[in-house]
């Protein structure tokens, strides 16, 4: 009966092992996916921010354009009510 006891105990200890070894290989597994996840997140946002980057001139020149039609705007007009709304309209044109 001792020796049973000892095998039942010992069965018991494997089977913890091994739920101990399976825990932390689902637990690597988990990491290893989202190891992966964050990879591909961040080669998706480089790709994304190298376009962005690519019409960028295009863009600084629109808004230069767009500065030098407010500062002739504002030399061309007499009130500065109208001015201030034509401005406010093209910032919020530009911003937008």
């Amino acid at each position: 009966m001792y020796k049973a006891m000892q095998s039942t105990d010992q069965v018991d200890e494997d089977e913890t092992n091994t739920q101990m070894i399976d825990f932390a290989t689902n637990s690597k597994l988990h990491n290893l996916k989202a190891a992966r996840q964050l990879a591909n997140e961040i080669t998706e946002s480089g790709a994304k921010l190298f376009e962005y980057l690519s019409v960028e001139p295009e863009l600084k020149e629109q808004r230069e354009k767009a500065l030098e039609f407010l500062e002739s705007i504002s030399r061309n007009l007499d009130s500065n009510s109208e001015q201030a709304y034509i401005e406010k309209c093209i910032r919020n044109i530009i911003d937008t």
